[in-house]
């Protein structure tokens, strides 16, 4: 793709000399293939070979990180199915040596290239205002450069046709301000939601896609595909995180016809945290964009707008462009439509539109629109040409090609614009067929299955019909068709056939889920993820692990354990025990192996969650030494034990004990048993019942899920109850020579003394005190005699104790008396 350089009049190097506040421009001039390969940038202490300006924040394999192709940036979607990459990298705002020397990842001490006073606006360390602006298209084809390893680009370079507009509605973001410890703020967003015109798309920050504003249509212009627009944005974290975005603007403060350049902004909701933590920008991928891709580039980071936007235009003189030209009709008296343009310039949210017939101005009953409404058309209107003046603020224009309008008056039957299409869904998703026709006079629609009515005589003055079919099940399976007429002609018109073939996803169990897996990685090989199970089981954590309006949960079966993530799922909140039926498809994250399901997600429509209301006891953890993955290896622990509830027995929190769990980012903590062997406990911040509590020098036993994947396995504990230090009970029996009972490291310590000197001795353990000692079992034979004859004895039981285990009882006997 041939780089875009057309609104680039400003020498971007002399921008950076001559501006202090100018952090840096990025135009991405690396070899073709991912960025994290790129070998033009090797500092003295950073890795060789490696482009150490950007950083994985995700993912492992470097072949499928993010593309740069003839210098720019590809972003590309996961959740479609002709293209799929793990795009998730950061570059910091300022490169310290820490930085370099330890690549910026997550979980580090949050100090390095840290944003304060010195790199906003701010003064007394208070944060001030941040700018990035670059270029973005939503392009239909790229090239796409595929790996046969990780170091190697292969010269097969395929052009990927097909993409298109994000996906899934609301859409999601694909770029943001980024603050390693804590995460993305200032998301900018791509969707469809809001758009007037097909084949256009949208951009907005933050809280366009949730619930409450999925109408609000974030920056109010419609955006044409393959189309060049620049993206300037603020993040201000003292005003409620708040961000806002400017596409194509002139200036903060537009000098032209208009005073400002129209602007969107949202509220962040990223948390106090981030207000003076941000020290990165970031892209990523988003699973919700279908087959799309984003192609940036010119990108630049600021203290100030003009800063930012140096790398826009810097004059005036730049005549708009018509993108999407106006189309003409031929239709009949009575009917109604628009035409419409789709025009790209300076200060495009205030371009002007005039439009004109036979090259006459006239009046748009829309206002100043790229669209002029045609409500009934007469009868004589005849043909006419219709074209638009469009002039940017500046007084630049450009006049769209000619267009005409004809009218038809003869009598003639309907005819299909569009018909109904076969397609194949899953039980319970909602269906729609539906047609389009032109004709003069009224129309009747009549919907058939299998030849049998189901609608009749339904008349629509937007010559439009559609049948729903809520909740399918198999025995919707049938062929439809529509049949059409109008009040003109005697005869109509009857649609192709469109099959529906439904299909419920197999109900299967977790164990099975989890070999669908590549053996090396155990990551899951469906990529793109598109075939949809049932799973059934209960919910072993006791709080959501996700921030936003998602949810993390962990469910396990009578086989395995998994990771259950959903998507828009802030109303999927169940209880720890409760019974879930989840309908999703099988994913891989950083965190390993999850079934994700998003039930606004067009790429995934047959999703589900149903808290069954049922309340099951917790599965029995298995118990695990802390060296579990030496003891069972990688392969092991992946398969049978990841996902699932686990136990770890005499920890010991060495130098974490005392440490308050943090409220504001998630812990991992080393901890050892009385062997010295190691293993990691897992707390998360949005757990307020771990959060804020104090850990203890040391606990007999604690419980929770095995998290992660190989190599980095922990145990995630969601319930601080689960970290047991209450000691196991002893119950002593009645003999005069044992004369005293302890637990050390959870093993039981019986002493005493010898009252004969003869004989072989016993000393016996049982469950139920009642029994008759021939029916105790002996533990250990000549007790008496290990610390020489008469003298006193000490016991310690082989057999660890474990919270939940029966009562345990010890008697000292002789085979004389009292043991056959």
């Amino acid at each position: 793709m041939k780089k875009i350089t057309a609104l680039l009049l400003v020498s971007i190097l002399a921008a950076v000399s001559a501006h202090a506040t100018l952090f840096w421009v990025d135009n991405f001039q690396y070899t073709n293939g991912p960025i994290i390969l790129s070998s033009e940038y090797t500092p003295a202490n950073g890795p060789v070979g490696t482009n150490s300006l950007w950083v994985r924040e995700s993912g492992s394999a470097a072949s499928s990180d993010m593309y740069c192709v003839n210098s720019n940036l590809q972003v590309t979607a996961t959740g479609g199915s002709l293209i799929s990459r793990q795009d998730d990298l950061f570059r910091m705002i300022v490169q310290t040596n820490w930085f370099l020397a330890n690549k910026g990842l997550p979980g580090g001490s949050g100090n390095y290239g840290i944003w304060t006073n010195n790199l906003g606006s701010g003064a007394n360390n208070t944060p001030g205002l941040i700018y990035a602006s670059f270029t973005v298209i939503c392009q239909t084809s790229i090239t796409n450069y595929t790996n046969t390893l990780d170091s190697v680009v292969n010269s097969n370079t395929p052009v990927i046709n097909g993409l298109g507009l994000p996906g899934g509605g609301p859409g999601s973001y694909f770029a943001s301000f980024y603050n390693t410890d804590y995460g993305y703020c200032g998301r900018v967003q791509a969707f469809t939601n809001g758009t007037v015109l097909p084949n256009t798309w949208r951009l907005g920050v933050t809280d366009n896609v949730l619930a409450t504003n999925q109408a609000d249509g974030g920056f109010p212009v419609d955006l044409a595909v393959n189309t060049p627009y620049q993206v300037v944005e603020e993040f201000d974290p003292n005003n409620l995180a708040a961000a806002t975005i400017w596409v194509n603007p002139i200036n903060i403060n537009q000098t032209g016809a208009n005073n400002v350049d129209p602007e969107y902004t949202a509220k962040d909701g990223c948390g106090s945290a981030l207000t003076n933590a941000l020290n990165a920008f970031a892209f990523r991928q988003a699973s919700s964009f279908g087959n799309s891709c984003f192609v940036i580039t010119n990108l630049a980071l600021a203290s100030t707008f003009a800063e930012a936007m140096t790398n826009i235009w810097t004059t005036n003189a730049f005549p708009p462009s018509v993108v999407y030209q106006p189309v003409g009709v031929t239709n009949f008296p009575g009917s109604s439509f628009n035409l419409s343009v789709v025009a790209n310039g300076q200060g495009l949210a205030n371009l002007t539109y005039q439009w004109q017939k036979n090259s006459v101005n006239i009046s748009n009953p829309n206002g100043n629109s790229n669209i002029l409404p045609f409500s009934s058309v007469p009868s004589n209107s005849g043909t006419n040409t219709y074209d638009v003046v469009v002039t940017t603020p500046y007084g630049a224009s450009v006049t769209s090609s000619a267009t005409t309008v004809a009218i038809n008056t003869t009598p003639q039957p309907p005819f299909f614009v569009t018909q109904p299409v076969s397609t194949s869904v899953y039980s319970g998703q909602t269906v729609t067929l539906s047609t389009t026709v032109a004709s003069p006079g009224n129309v009747t629609f009549t919907w058939y299955s299998n030849n049998v009515v189901v609608t009749s005589g339904e008349n629509d003055s937007s010559y439009s019909s559609s049948m729903i079919i809520n909740n399918v099940t198999p025995s919707n399976d049938a062929t439809y068709r529509v049949a059409v007429t109008n009040d003109v002609f005697a005869t109509g018109i009857v649609s192709t056939n469109a099959v529906l073939t439904v299909t419920t996803p197999a109900t299967v169990n977790i164990a099975y889920l989890r070999t669908l897996v590549d053996p090396i990685a155990y990551q899951a090989t469906n990529v793109p993820p598109s075939i949809a199970y049932q799973i059934t089981g209960t919910v072993t954590t006791y709080t959501n692990l996700t921030s936003g309006n998602t949810s993390s949960y962990y469910l396990q079966d009578g086989t395995a354990g998994i990771n259950i993530f959903v998507s828009g799922g802030s109303s999927f909140r169940p209880a720890q025990g409760d019974v879930v039926t989840f309908v999703g498809v099988l994913s891989s994250f950083t965190s390993g192996l999850e079934f994700y399901a998003d039930t606004a997600d067009t790429s995934f429509p047959y999703t589900s969650f149903t808290d069954t209301g049922t309340t099951n006891a917790l599965p029995a953890p298995v118990i695990l030494p802390n060296n579990f993955t030496n003891v069972y290896g990688f392969a092991y622990a992946n398969t049978n034990l990841a996902g699932r509830l686990v136990e770890l027995t005499n920890v010991y929190f060495g130098t974490n004990a005392g440490t308050v769990l943090s409220t504001t980012a998630n812990q991992n903590l080393i901890v050892t048993n009385a062997n010295g062997n190691k293993a990691t406990l897992s707390f998360f911040d949005l757990d307020l019942d771990t959060a804020g509590k104090t850990l203890p020098t040391n606990a007999i036993s604690v419980t929770g899920v095995m998290y992660g994947e190989q190599p980095t396995f922990s145990v995630a504990i969601t319930r601080f109850a689960d970290i047991v230090t209450n000691p196991a009970v002893l119950i002593p029996t009645q003999s005069a020579h044992v004369t005293g009972f302890s637990l050390v490291n959870m093993k039981a310590v019986i002493s005493g003394t010898n009252g004969q000197s003869g004989g072989t001795y016993y000393l016996l353990s049982s469950t139920n005190v009642a029994l008759p000692l021939s029916q105790w079992v002996v533990v250990a034979t000549n007790v008496v005699n290990t610390n020489g004859a008469n003298g006193a004895f000490t016991f310690t039981g082989t057999n660890v104790i474990t919270p939940g285990d029966t009562n345990q009882f010890y008697i000292l006997s002789s085979t004389n008396s009292n043991h056959q």
